[in-house]
């Protein structure tokens, strides 16, 4: 294998797909091993560490479900060709709870297969490649430097942004007078605009078009609370703020004193938030 063949392998991991739900398990157990391996130089990973580090990373990073699975990615990543157990498992099983006390009880390891591990070691800039490309492939830019953090990454390394559609940001600002939909702020320094981003409802990783319908003029800060999950906007236009999040300080100003308010209308009616996406958002982000 060469470093071409195992970038393909990775941009081809086999994605449990359900209409347009999200499922990051596998890319955030790659993220989290090239992690292992970076900073604790960690080629095999024990079921019983992963377990609760791979939840906690689904129950921030993944989609609002009522349990998470860490066991899946770790049985079935071996079928695309870049990762290996200690000792094979039935991959197949849908008892959950079976297979996640197989991998404990049988102090089950695992980690990246030999020829992936040699690419690794040959090539030190290619932990970094690979967590960029997973990075850009699943998630938006807003949670990159979080998911670094999460897995360890975050101190030796700094991303290069894939460049995004700058008509796209234009458009939406232009739709929301410069300022943002959830708190109205608007700063500018030489008539050059701060700190307002456009933000995508429905990701770009998930096929979330560059329309208007599909955008939300937002400062950064409520951006990435946005892309967190912590806040929503519903097809009515409402602010929603997950009962989950928490703060002090001017938390409750920056944040929770949204909650049930109305959300900043576009310039045009036409310009409102589709249904399709504000759902999708709900359904797939949203931490209610």
């Amino acid at each position: 294998m060469n470093i071409n063949q195992f970038r393909r392998r990775v941009e081809q991991i086999t994605i449990w797909k359900k209409y347009d739900q999200r499922a990051p398990h596998k890319p955030l157990l790659i993220l989290y091993a090239l992690g292992k391996l970076h900073t604790y130089k960690q080629t095999a990973i024990p079921f019983s560490e992963a377990d609760s580090d791979l939840k906690a990373l689904l129950i921030e990073f993944g989609p609002p479900r009522k349990s998470q699975h860490p066991e899946q990615p770790f049985v079935r990543l071996p079928n695309d060709g870049i990762w290996t157990l200690s000792t094979s498992v039935d991959y197949k099983s849908t008892n959950y709870s079976k297979v996640r006390r197989e991998l404990l009880d049988n102090q089950i390891t695992g980690g990246f297969t030999p020829e992936v591990q040699a690419l690794l070691e040959k090539d030190k800039n290619l932990i970094f490649d690979t967590a960029q490309q997973i990075l850009e492939e699943h998630f938006p830019t807003t949670l990159h430097d979080d998911l670094l953090e999460a897995v360890s990454l975050n101190k030796a390394y700094k991303l290069s942004r894939k460049r995004r559609d700058p008509e796209f940001r234009k458009r939406i600002l232009e739709a929301y007078e410069e300022r943002c939909a959830i708190c109205g702020f608007n700063a500018k320094i030489h008539n050059r605009l701060v700190g307002i981003e456009a933000a995508h409802i429905k990701w770009h990783q998930f096929n979330g078009p560059d329309v208007e319908e599909n955008g939300l003029a937002l400062c950064s800060l409520h951006h990435k609370l946005f892309d967190q999950g912590i806040m929503t906007v519903t097809n009515e236009h409402l602010i929603l703020v997950s009962s989950h999040a928490t703060g002090f300080g001017t938390f409750e100003d920056l944040v929770t004193s949204f909650h049930m308010h109305k959300a900043r209308n576009p310039v045009s009616s036409l310009y409102q938030p589709s249904q399709d996406y504000t759902d999708w958002h709900i359904r797939e982000v949203y931490k209610g």
